[in-house]
């Protein structure tokens, strides 16, 4: 409905109680923050810096979630304190010299990894070219940084098999322990077995609080999921979904079981552009007892045992509550606030011992986790891209995951080796038949030619005028002469043959593979392993640094062969 009367849009910019220039701001993620500019540095730069900052953050801008928008605040912020600390620091925006941005970015580069150097500056760059006309920047300056913010590529490799394969298996340890752990809990709340006693379960499942005091966190472990168990449950589920560990985090409780085969959810997957951040997915439930290996039944499995957590937050709308201290509130979900909620991955990778293959300590990161299980997926496809682009499309999937990866890279070498060698030897098998019906060429390494031979582009012929096959002339094309019994080559044919295979090779990077084999490939078999084996090295290497000579393969096949 349209508001009644006249309608005024409230300005992102306003002043805070201390009467220091603020921003809100309210992402699409459904969290909010104000960006307060009382403890910057350079007052002079505030008011306009405001107004970049609301034009970047606000509906119009890139910023479109909490996290990204504090990952452009704290780059200007450091921005403006390198600015302060010179020693003529620019009090206002027209005062910013090239002399600046060349301090700022050289102390930034001097005190982290390029890569992450980089994004600082980008962020500090996309800022500036918002300033409004009273605070706007050189263009010199932003000339400065925009070379040097040219673009830099950050790829994440791969984990190896066996590193995945640990990894997973002890996640997926710690959740079946999880499992047993809260069903061991549900059945003596409800009576069923001995243990802990029923009445202070019940007292910590209506009360739901995670104490300091020792047996009444043991009781909560049992009933629900505490911070401890995280790491494990992220870590499986974004193995074995494939999905962004930011759409990992954001997953909704609401859902809907198809058929008792799969589960459908509505994901949000982030970094696309305004209206297209929500897809909605249908993920296998399995087998029963395959609940660990299945998307849709793990996203049940954990949905279960989150249940009892859920039913006692503020906001049972999301996916993920474990119980907590008291002073933190007794349940929720650690993502409510900021996607950074401080899981300690290494700390569970040190608790289970990982190691990487070269025996270091084992590092998580979920980016890596994400191109392991893409990596995989193509292998499993054969390499087929179309097939094995699921969450991505094909570009996507092979310029972020696929091109950079060693693994991957390596497992495509030996990929196109073997098809190579399959295509070659199909090409010398295609070769022997045919010789088989007219004959193998005569090749004459040293001794002297006993019978007359008519000479050809790269042979000599026998008898033109009787086919072996038909007994009538000769109609075949040149490349067909190395299939035959009339063929006869001596050196003097060699320097001739060695620009065949030149031609043929630089033909080779006008046409598929497909069409290159079926063409020359018997030709080229033949010349391989039917001529050039009966000559000595010393032939062989004379005659490829021999005058050149012209190959006249464009002349032996028809105009409309051409490729």
């Amino acid at each position: 409905m349209l508001p009644a009367g006249t309608y005024e849009v409230r300005s992102a910019i306003g002043r805070s109680a201390r009467g220091s220039v603020c921003v809100d701001f309210e992402g699409e993620d459904g969290r909010r923050r104000t960006f307060d500019f009382a403890d910057c540095e350079l007052p002079g730069w505030h008011e306009d810096l405001a107004v970049a900052v609301a034009a970047r953050i606000g509906p119009g801008g890139r910023l479109r979630t909490a996290a990204s928008a504090v990952a452009m605040w704290s780059p200007l912020r450091r921005f403006l304190r390198t600015l302060a600390g010179m020693y003529e620091p620019p009090d206002c925006p027209a005062e910013l010299g090239v002399e600046h941005v060349e301090y700022f970015a050289d102390s930034v580069s001097a005190t982290m990894q390029p890569v992450y150097a980089q994004r600082i500056v980008e962020h500090v760059v996309e800022v500036l070219r918002l300033m409004p006309p009273t605070g706007r920047v050189p263009h010199e300056v932003l000339d400065v940084l925009r070379v040097r913010t040219s673009g830099v590529h950050r790829h994440v490799p791969a984990y190896s098999e066996g590193e995945l394969r640990r990894l997973v298996a002890a996640a997926r340890s710690d959740v079946n322990a999880l499992r047993d752990r809260i069903a061991q809990g549900r059945r003596v709340l409800a009576g069923l077995d001995g243990g802990v006693e029923a009445e202070r379960l019940r007292t910590v499942a209506v009360g739901g609080r995670l104490e300091r005091l020792r047996e009444t966190n043991s009781a909560a472990r049992m009933l629900f999921p505490v911070r401890a168990d995280l790491p494990a449950m992220l870590v499986l589920l974004a193995a074995v979904s494939g999905r962004n560990i930011e759409t990992i985090k954001e997953l909704p409780a609401e859902h809907r079981i198809v058929d008792g085969k799969a589960v459908e959810v509505k994901l949000t997957k982030r970094r696309r552009s305004s209206g297209r951040w929500h897809q909605t997915v249908l993920w296998e439930i399995g087998e029963p007892g395959q609940e660990l290996r299945q998307p849709g039944g793990l996203y049940l499995l954990l949905h279960d045992l989150m249940e009892s957590s859920r039913a006692l937050a503020s906001d049972p709308r999301w996916f993920w509550s474990y119980c907590r201290h008291r002073h933190q509130g007794p349940h929720g979900s650690p993502f409510r606030g900021s996607m950074t909620a401080g899981i300690e991955m290494g700390a569970w990778a040190a608790r289970h011992g990982l190691k990487d293959d070269a025996g270091a300590p084992f590092a998580v990161s979920f980016n890596r986790i994400r191109t392991s299980v893409e990596a995989r997926r193509t292998r499993q496809m054969g390499g087929h891209l179309p097939s094995a682009a699921r969450t991505n499309t094909v570009p996507v999937l092979f310029r972020n995951y696929l091109r950079d990866d060693p693994a991957t890279v390596e497992w495509a070498h030996e990929v196109i080796a073997d098809a190579l060698n399959e295509a070659e030897q199909a090409a010398l098998d295609a070769h022997r038949r045919r010789a088989e019906r007219t004959g193998r060429p005569k090749v004459f390494g040293d001794t002297a030619l006993t019978t007359p031979a008519a000479d050809g582009a790269w042979s000599g012929c026998r008898d033109a005028d009787h086919h072996p096959a038909t007994g009538r002339a000769c109609r075949a094309s040149f490349l067909d002469c190395f299939h035959c019994g009339n063929c006869v080559i001596t050196p003097d044919h060699l320097p001739r043959l060695m620009a065949l295979l030149d031609a043929m090779e630089e033909r080779r990077q006008r046409i598929d593979e497909q069409t290159w084999w079926q063409r020359y490939g018997p030709a080229w078999a033949a010349i391989r392993h039917d001529v050039l084996a009966r000559f000595t090295p010393e032939q062989v290497r004379r005659a490829g640094t021999a005058p050149d000579h012209d190959a006249v393969l464009d002349l032996v096949e028809d105009p409309w062969q051409q490729p």
